[in-house]
């Protein structure tokens, strides 16, 4: 953590290179995991249709349930509009990167699960597989070790992009005065040598440094929460987007809307019904200080929080 904290105090254009070179590694895993799993198939594919888990089968709802950890699987693909500022062309090159990662990460997940759904010994080992495991019983222990480093490297290649990217949004912030004046005065600096917000970047660093002691349960738990969270607020505001206010400027615009922002506000209103007590009440908590700090604070003064759109 304390290293890919380093790592986002570079410039934009070496953390490209550095991530560049991890997604090469990630690639490479996944298609050597896919490839075993396909080799050694033991599962007929209706395990596809029909999944289950032992003798329970898993029904639709189930799976619906448990979109929130889901969700957080592809989240990166949005990173993209975190640093729309930093890019060139940005109203073509943002929208264009989020669909297509989206659509290559969907490719990249999908083969090797698919991979290894098929190859377990029974479907009730995929409640707690072991992809090094089972790498190693296809291969040898050598090719195994070799997936393991690659899963480190592809989880530190996460770490570091998302400490770039939640480092511009508290960079965002302090830049449209959402805090007091000496908050803002510190986390708006910029590195006039790699050009990152380098107070904005440590501090975001050193938080989530903490946050590595708290359980793993918790923090994914919380975290599918608040991911399912931000997506029903997105669709939410994506029915009012095309009000007679919002029409003027030349903007993307939706196609079949609203069906997909309706089913989207269904399907996620029932995610987060279905999450655990805690993990509610930590991101519900976390809201509610958000909204006594907005209402007594940032409400009271109309100069704070101005939100600024950069010209192109």
């Amino acid at each position: 953590m304390l290293a890919s904290t380093v790592m986002g105090l570079l410039n934009l254009r070496s953390n490209a290179w550095l991530t560049g070179v991890f997604l090469v590694i990630e690639i490479v895993a996944i298609f050597a995991v896919s490839l075993l799993g396909f080799a050694h198939t033991t599962q007929s594919p209706a395990v596809l249709v029909k999944p289950s888990l032992g003798t329970s089968g898993i029904g639709l709802i189930a799976v619906v349930a448990g979109l929130a950890v889901a969700l957080f699987v592809v989240q990166g693909f949005s990173t993209a509009v975190y640093l729309a500022e930093e890019m060139r062309e940005p109203r073509r090159t943002v929208a264009r990167t989020v669909f297509w990662t989206l659509g290559i990460s969907a490719v990249v997940i999908l083969v090797p699960v698919v991979a290894i759904t098929l190859a377990v010994p029974d479907a009730a080992a995929l409640a707690g597989v072991d992809v090094t495991a089972l790498v190693t019983g296809w291969s040898s222990s050598t090719v195994g070790a070799a997936i393991s480093l690659c899963i480190a490297a592809a989880i530190v290649n996460a770490v570091i992009v998302m400490v770039i990217q939640n480092s511009r949004v508290l960079y965002a912030s302090a830049r449209d005065q959402a805090w007091p004046a000496p908050v803002n005065g510190a986390m708006s600096v910029v590195s006039e040598r790699f050009g990152a917000p380098w107070v904005a970047t440590l501090v975001v660093g050193l938080s989530e440094a903490v946050l590595c002691f708290v359980p793993v349960e918790t923090l994914s738990g919380v975290t599918g929460v608040a991911v399912v969270a931000l997506y029903l607020s997105v669709a939410a505001a994506a029915l009012a987007a095309r009000r007679a206010a919002h029409r003027k400027p030349h903007v993307w615009r939706m196609p079949a809307w609203p069906v997909v922002p309706v089913l989207a506000v269904a399907a996620l209103a029932y995610v987060l019904v279905e999450q655990s007590a805690l993990d509610l009440g930590i991101t519900a908590g976390v809201l509610a200080v958000s909204a006594l700090y907005w209402c007594g604070y940032l409400r009271r003064r109309p100069g704070r929080w101005v939100v600024t759109v950069p010209r192109d």
